[in-house]
């Protein structure tokens, strides 16, 4: 009966193991289970209080199944240490361990040395997530402080390792979700737009709910309607730029045709050009003739050299050809 008693208490037991403590009476005797969220940054403030049970005397505590989530979740346990500090009140301070777990999986603390020891769970996704996290204590072990070069190693390693590593989609995830809280998720989309996209159409196309992933959504949507803008104000720059090549172009064409114009013109004689500006005016040989005071078979050789030098062949192309053009000359 007792050892049925003890079958079904485990079966209703997801997280259980040992808080190795040995100055009992510095550390408040319960354990606190808090549920993170993935959008939120992973800091022990951060989350939502769930649950506490007691330590026992023999430094075990567990937690009941349903209390968990039925799909995978980022929980948090974790113990408070009051120490009494000399002239001041008492303070909090917390250890814990983070972890990934569902309802249908359980973890178990062994004992060990550190408050919360080492432990063994049957969540694939935590074993995954645990080996990302030992392979970026790796890499910042590897390289020390806070230069470009280091930022852009780190982009490149976690982004390698979570693509190439990681089989747990939502793992993945949370890879991306760690560049994202360390302000490097934005340059490395604007070189690696690609991948990004991909990866949201893997999650889309998963049983992931579209909460998991809204953080990635919206910062690709931004992004790309950044790069939009972008363009277009780049063409818009360009139509300017373009158009004003373009009138530049325009006014070249009609200043060179004005000097080519004034250059024809000043092939004329000065009675000649007088002759033209009358012609354009819609004055008659004999009409020309009394207004300049000579007479009208004057006025016609001057004509006949005026059509050839302007290379028209009579007054009707003289008016088409120079109708618009006002000459400069006095």
């Amino acid at each position: 009966m007792f050892a049925l008693v003890c079958t079904i208490v485990q079966a209703q037991t997801a997280i259980s193991g040992y808080v190795n403590i040995n100055e009992q009476d510095t550390w408040e005797q319960q354990v606190y289970l808090m549920e993170v969220a993935v959008k939120e940054d992973l800091k022990l403030d951060q989350g939502k209080i769930i649950a506490k049970t007691p330590i026992q005397e023999d430094g075990t505590f567990a937690f009941q199944r349903k209390l968990l989530a039925d799909h995978n979740t980022i929980y948090r346990v974790y113990v408070n240490r009051i120490k009494k500090l000399k002239n001041k009140r008492n303070h909090t301070d917390k250890v814990d361990k983070v972890f990934i777990l569902s309802n249908t999986d359980s973890l178990h603390f062994r004992k060990g040395s550190a408050i919360f020891g080492e432990y063994y769970s049957t969540n694939a996704a935590d074993k995954d997530w645990q080996r990302l996290r030992r392979f970026e204590a790796d890499f910042f072990k590897r390289n020390v402080g806070e230069s470009e070069a280091v930022e852009e190693n780190y982009v490149s390693e976690v982004k390698q390792y979570t693509k190439d590593s990681l089989q747990i989609l939502w793992v993945k995830l949370l890879g991306i979700k760690q560049l994202e809280d360390k302000k490097l998720l934005d340059k490395d989309i604007l070189v690696n737009p690609e991948y990004y996209m991909s990866l949201l159409s893997e999650l889309k196309a998963s049983e992931l709910g579209p909460s998991e992933y809204l953080f990635l959504e919206n910062k690709l949507a931004f992004l790309k309607h950044q790069a939009v803008a972008k363009k277009y104000t780049y063409s818009r720059w360009i139509n300017i730029v373009l158009g004003g090549l373009l009138v530049l172009t325009l006014l070249g064409l009609l200043q060179f045709r004005k000097r080519k114009n004034t250059a024809v013109l000043s092939d004329l004689s000065q009675r000649e050009q007088n002759i033209q500006q009358l012609i354009l005016a819609g004055k008659s040989n004999k009409e020309i003739a009394n207004e300049l005071f000579i007479s009208v078979s004057t006025v016609k050789t001057h004509v006949t050299h005026i059509y050839h030098k302007l290379k028209v062949a009579n007054r009707k192309e003289l008016l088409q050809k120079w109708g618009n053009y006002t000459s400069t000359s006095t």
